[in-house]
């Protein structure tokens, strides 16, 4: 079977495309190497396809000179083009994040938006197995659980990856024997960036043990995504066994619980994540329970997880501690569960902003008085600060971030009097409160977490 033909499969059966010959895809395209092979295949198969290409503007005329690359490539195989450049360096600093998040969230943006608008059914992109293996061993190295080894989805939404089941080594193969013109990024072979240095330096030494390395670990990552199947179906019956609603209290029967004992401290964290539980307070509370400690609590940012004799007991800290805090005008500080807020309105427009997360600035006269500090809500949505202004789902938003979901329990947001959320503490800013240069005063809102 030759290589298209592998991909056209891939779509329908990984990917999850109802007959993808049907089917309108929007292939994002840099000009390099893989993403140039992804957009022959899909001529070659015969599928419908425009190409979408980014400018980061991040690396002067070879940048342009990719653009008009790209531009050439979609005349040759008589698709639509679609091209926009990014002043990256600049999104980056004013969110605060490095620069290829920036580009990458720039570019998921950008390319969502040109699907919506012209018709297209899906967003293909050219990531294939080597890039699924490195990820893989990234989060082993950083630590992770199940969820962490199994590399990068086939599809995400409308974000499909066609070439997951081919190697790095194979779609140069295909490269070199159709003799196709392709742009280097010369930062590719870089490897002061962790992914860099994992393709360069710890593949090959892998490679070593394993001729077959990427066939072998993208093996493993379809057991661990069975695994992981089975996994949360067991913990949906755990769950629906040992927990009962008492009024406010959330109990979990312990004799339930000490059933699954070698694994109490993933059970712990997958069960109790939503109310604020994290790795390190699941371990002890997996000791506290072998140990027979009733008595010990553990607080997080949103409930008391109390362990009592024969239960767990699972109480909003709602109970105890406001959970909707108003701050007036005047305020300068502001104490709540997990922090601090201080304020401080500028005699002086900052000309430059630090890009710190935990410190958000405001135009004072777009601000309805008084605000309101409350936990994130089911259907909250704001203005991404960097985003040109598009609205987005909180939700989506810590998805796209890939919170936990002790991360989410733990986010809380600041409002104005008109229900217009402000600041995802510690995140994102809205857009539309920003700092402009007809700004004249400027609130500078500072979270200080315990």
């Amino acid at each position: 079977m030759s290589l298209a033909q592998r991909m056209l499969h891939y779509l329908a059966d990984a990917c999850g495309v109802d007959h993808p010959k049907q089917q309108h895809f929007l292939l994002a395209v840099s000009g390099g190497k893989d993403s140039v092979v992804m957009a022959h295949l899909f001529a070659q198969t015969g599928l419908s396809f425009g190409i979408g290409h980014c400018n980061f503007q991040l690396r002067g005329k070879a940048a342009d000179e990719d653009a008009a690359f790209v531009e050439d490539l979609a005349r040759q195989l008589n698709c639509p083009f679609h091209q926009t450049a990014f002043d990256t360096l600049a999104v980056a600093e004013q969110l605060s994040v490095s620069v290829q998040m920036a580009a990458r969230e720039l570019r998921y943006e950008w390319l969502e938006n040109i699907r919506e608008a012209s018709g297209y059914d899906y967003v293909a992109t050219a990531h294939h197995l080597t890039d699924a293996v490195e990820t893989q061993i990234f989060h082993l190295v950083r630590g992770t659980g199940m969820r962490g080894l199994l590399g990068i989805p086939p599809r995400n939404g409308w974000v499909v990856r066609p070439l997951l089941f081919a190697s790095q080594s194979a779609l140069s193969d295909y490269q070199e024997t159709q003799g196709l013109a392709y742009r280097e990024d010369s930062s590719n072979a870089e490897t002061k960036y962790t992914r860099n240095f994992i393709r360069h330096r710890v593949l090959p030494a892998f490679r070593e043990l394993n001729p077959r390395l990427e066939q072998s670990l993208g093996e493993n990552m379809q057991r661990f995504r069975e695994s992981l199947f089975l996994m949360e179906q067991m913990l949906n019956r755990i769950e629906e066994a040992a927990k009962t609603q008492d009024g406010d209290r959330i109990l979990y029967q312990l004799d339930t619980l000490k059933a699954f004992a070698p694994a109490l401290p993933t059970v712990l964290f997958e069960l109790l994540s939503p109310f604020g539980l994290n790795t390190t307070q699941a371990n002890d509370l997996a000791s506290g329970i072998h140990e027979g400690q009733p008595g010990k609590v553990f607080l997080t940012p949103t409930h008391e997880i109390a362990l009592a004799a024969e239960v767990l007991e699972v109480v909003a800290r709602g109970e105890t501690v406001q959970q909707s805090l108003v701050i007036e005008r005047e305020a300068e500080q502001l104490r709540f569960p997990g922090g601090y807020l201080y304020f401080q309105l500028l005699e002086k427009v900052p000309e430059t902003f630090s890009g710190d997360p935990e410190v958000a600035h405001f135009d004072h006269e777009t601000l309805a008085f008084p605000l309101t500090l409350r936990k994130w809500e089911a259907g909250d949505q704001f203005q991404p600060f960097g985003m040109g202004g598009k609205h987005q789902k909180i939700q989506d938003y810590f998805s796209n971030h890939k919170f936990t979901r002790a991360e989410k329990a733990a986010t809380w947001i600041l409002v104005d009097a008109k229900g217009t959320i402000l600041w995802l503490v510690g995140h994102r800013s809205n857009h539309a409160n920003r700092v402009r240069s007809s700004t004249l005063q400027c609130l500078k809102v500072r979270v200080l977490m315990d």
